[in-house]
C-alpha cells in the first residue's frame, strides 16, 4: 500500500468522503472545492499514465496534509486503501522490540495468517465444525487472493489485504430481481472477513470473556457463525505455538463502503485462554452435525396461498460458480422478513442442507435466513 497503488477512482473517493466536490473538469486533471470554503481548491490529476501524474499527486497529498493537518504520508495511505480491506494480525510480547519478533512467534504469525484466512473461506461457503481432508479446494482458492502488506514495527503487526472493489449485485432490468453473477463474485473477499470477524467474536465470548468453561451447545452455536477446528488452531499458532501474550486482530474496511453490520471491529486472545481454545478445537473436532452450505443472492419470487403456514421462495444465486434458483420454504415469521427484504431488492444470506442434484430442481432445507450483512450500503446505516 503506497502512492503506486493510487489512481483517480481513490482519489476521487478520498475527496468526496473528505468534503470535496468537483468544481470543473479537463481531459488530464480536474479542479475540486472544499464543500464548506468555494475559494478553497485543489488540482487533482486523472491519468496516472500522465508524465507529471505523480508530481502532481504529491502536490496534491501535501496540500490535503496541510488543510487536514496530518502528515503527507498518512494521507496518501487512505487515499490508496479507498477500496481494500485491511485486517491486522497483531502480536503483542515483551520480547517484541525494535521491529523485530522471536522466529518461532513469526512464524506462528504468518501461519496463522494463512490458515485463518483459508478457514474463514471455507466457513464462507460451508458451515462446518471439522474441515479435515474435506477443506473445499475454493477455499484456498480465494485464500489466494488475499495480499500481504509490509509489516510494521513495534507491535509486530502482519497486515492482510483483500479487495473491496464491488460491482451492483441486482439487476433490476427485468420484473424479478436477478442476481448479477460477476458482481456476486466480486463480494467473496468481503463476505470471508464478514465470516472470520464473527467467527473470532464467538471464539473470544467463549474463551476470553466467559468466567465459564463452554458447553458443547455453546460451541455447536459458534459454528453457526463460522467457527471450525481450524480457525482456534489458526489462533493458536500465535499464543500457543508461538508462545505470544497477545494475539489481536483488526478489521479496518474499506472507507469507500459501509462496514458489515453488528460486527466488532477489534477481537483479541491472550496466552491465558490457550488452554480453553484448545478444549475448543478438540470440542469441534469430536462434533458430529452435517455440514451446512451458505448461499448468498437476492430473492427472485415469493408465494403463500390461503391458511398455508409457511411461504415459498426462489433465491437467485450462484453454486459452484454457476447461476441456479434454488427453491426452499420458511416459517411465516421469517417469511415477512424475506417479503421485505424481495421488495427492497435486499441480497440475503441462506444456510441449511441444500440438495443441488445435477438436472433436478435444487432445494434446501432452511437453517437460518437473513439480510446479507456483508454487503451493507451506506443508505442502510443512515
Amino acid at each position: 500500500m503506497n502512492t503506486f497503488d493510487i489512481g483517480f477512482a481513490e482519489i476521487e473517493s478520498y475527496l468526496r468522503r473528505s468534503g470535496w466536490r468537483r468544481s470543473l473538469s479537463g481531459p488530464l486533471a480536474e479542479i475540486w472545492q472544499a464543500v464548506d470554503n468555494d475559494s478553497v481548491k485543489v488540482f487533482v490529476p486523472t491519468n496516472s499514465e500522465a508524465p507529471d501524474f505523480w508530481r502532481t499527486l504529491q502536490s496534491l497529498t501535501a496540500e490535503l496534509a496541510r488543510r487536514e493537518n496530518r502528515p503527507q504520508s498518512t494521507i496518501a495511505l487512505e487515499i490508496s486503501r479507498q477500496f481494500l480491506d485491511v485486517t491486522d494480525l497483531r502480536a503483542e510480547d515483551s520480547e517484541i522490540s525494535d521491529g523485530t519478533i522471536p522466529l518461532v512467534a513469526g512464524i506462528g504469525l504468518f501461519n496463522s495468517a494463512h490458515r485463518m484466512m483459508v478457514s474463514a473461506a471455507a466457513a464462507t461457503l460451508h458451515r462446518q465444525s471439522y474441515y479435515g481432508n474435506s477443506m473445499p479446494r475454493a477455499a484456498h482458492k480465494h485464500a489466494r487472493r488475499m495480499r500481504l502488506g509490509q509489516t510494521r514495527p513495534g507491535s509486530y503487526i502482519v497486515p492482510v489485504i483483500s479487495n473491496a472493489r464491488f460491482g451492483d449485485l441486482v439487476d433490476d432490468t427485468f420484473n424479478e430481481p436477478r442476481l448479477e453473477a460477476s458482481a456476486d463474485e466480486s463480494y467473496f473477499e468481503r463476505r470471508m472477513l464478514t465470516t472470520l470477524s464473527a467467527a473470532l467474536q464467538a471464539l473470544s465470548e467463549m474463551a476470553v470473556t466467559r468466567d465459564r468453561i463452554p458447553s458443547k451447545l455453546d460451541v455447536r452455536s459458534a459454528v453457526d457463525e463460522g467457527l471450525s477446528s481450524e480457525l482456534c488452531s489458526a489462533v493458536l499458532d500465535v499464543i500457543g505455538k508461538g508462545g505470544v501474550d497477545t494475539f489481536d486482530v483488526t478489521f479496518n474496511w474499506a472507507p469507500s463502503s459501509a462496514p458489515p453490520r453488528d460486527l466488532t471491529g477489534k477481537v483479541e486472545f491472550t496466552g491465558e485462554s490457550a488452554e480453553i481454545i484448545q478444549q475448543i478445537e478438540v470440542e469441534l473436532k469430536e462434533t458430529d452435525a452435517p455440514a451446512e452450505r451458505v448461499l448468498y443472492g437476492v430473492i427472485r419470487r415469493l408465494s403463500l396461498k390461503k391458511n398455508e403456514t409457511r411461504g415459498h421462495v426462489a433465491l437467485d444465486t450462484v453454486i459452484d460458480g454457476k447461476p441456479r434458483v434454488v427453491t426452499f420454504e420458511l416459517p411465516l415469521d421469517v417469511y415477512s422478513r424475506a417479503a421485505r427484504y424481495h421488495g427492497e431488492r435486499r441480497p440475503v444470506v441462506v444456510r441449511g442442507i441444500l440438495d443441488a442434484t445435477p438436472g433436478r430442481r435444487a432445494t434446501m432445507t432452511v437453517k437460518a435466513f437473513d439480510a446479507d450483512r456483508s454487503v451493507a450500503s451506506f443508505d442502510d446505516l443512515a
